[in-house]
């Protein structure tokens, strides 16, 4: 073969590499994520991919004790569901530390359900606390930022009124004055991309 004419083919495909290793870094970095257990999973996913599977499956760890503590804040009928993640977390790392997971993929597609399970929990929380009279701004901010992870982490992009939503009730609180009828609009959104990612999932 020619070394000369292989030469622009090498760089295209080095290039081709470079670019696909940064949108892949980019949509699990760490600085991605502002909030637990997502930092714990980014720094994990992070640290697979540079092949320190210990370090990736103490980061699982902690993320998987994250998701427990959750457990118990999340409404009574959510509880099985949270706990189910947390032990999903303890599976996986037990076999990153093992040396039998072999993708990333894997720690994503996980990640991304454990998110999705705590959106759902949340969610479920919020409507409770509604329900009940009480204030659900804070379940329900947590519901859409689960639901942001579950995206991130499985390459889906939110449907257009949840997307809205989570970026709606990030700002809520912060001086924005919110009424009864906007929440509800929010409720419904996160609900509707819950269930719209947990088919693609």
């Amino acid at each position: 073969m020619n070394p000369i004419a292989s030469t622009p083919l090498q760089t295209f495909a080095l290039a081709a590499l470079l670019a696909a290793s940064l949108v892949s870094h980019a949509q699990t970095s760490s600085s991605d994520f502002s909030g637990e257990p997502d930092k714990s999973m980014a720094a994990a996913n992070e640290s697979f991919l540079k092949g320190d599977m210990k370090k990736a499956g103490n980061d699982i760890g902690k993320a998987s004790r994250y998701v427990k503590k959750e457990a118990k804040h999340v409404a009574k009928d959510a509880k099985s569901g949270v706990a189910k993640a947390g032990a999903e977390l303890d599976k996986l790392g037990k076999s990153v530390k093992a040396g039998t997971v072999k993708s990333d993929d894997e720690l994503k597609k996980t990640f991304a359900k454990v998110d999705h399970a705590l959106a759902s929990a949340w969610h479920q929380t919020a409507a409770e606390s509604q329900k009940a009279g009480k204030d659900a701004g804070a379940a329900l901010k947590k519901a859409g930022a689960a639901l942001e992870g579950a995206a991130k982490w499985s390459g889906n992009t939110l449907q257009a009124g949840a997307q809205a939503s989570v970026d709606a009730i990030k700002k809520a609180g912060k001086g924005v004055q919110t009424s009864a009828e906007q929440v509800g609009k929010w409720f419904q959104g996160i609900g509707d991309g819950i269930e719209d990612l947990g088919q693609k999932l």
